[in-house]
């Protein structure tokens, strides 16, 4: 069974939109993202990377320390707390379990 001209043209048409479509699509979503990204953002945290390594003090932000008390979480909702006796983490006084070792409270 011999193929004709007009069915052969079609099917080397659908082979080649089935070999390049993909492609196109590809590289115009490529384009589309690099147009989309924020070049100014980029470039800050760039900047700011770069200080931080020039810096002979570290990073040029405040830095806070909490101590233990205020850095809990339990600290805020005034909850009364049991501290492991293995990791010294706080933990609510109903625990069982410590949530950082896991280890048995008393």
């Amino acid at each position: 069974m011999s193929l004709s001209q007009v069915e052969l043209a079609l099917r080397v048409i659908a082979g080649l939109f089935v070999i390049v479509a993909p492609t196109l699509l590809f590289l115009g979503l490529w384009r589309g993202l690099e147009a989309m990204r924020d070049d100014e953002l980029i470039q800050q945290v760039h900047q700011r990377a770069e200080r931080q390594d020039q810096s002979p003090t570290g990073p040029d932000w405040p830095v806070d320390v909490l101590t233990d008390a205020e850095a809990s979480p339990l600290s805020e909702t005034k909850m009364s707390v049991v501290t492991c006796d293995t990791c010294g983490t706080p933990n609510v006084e109903d625990a069982t379990y410590c949530q950082e070792c896991l280890t048995e409270l008393e």
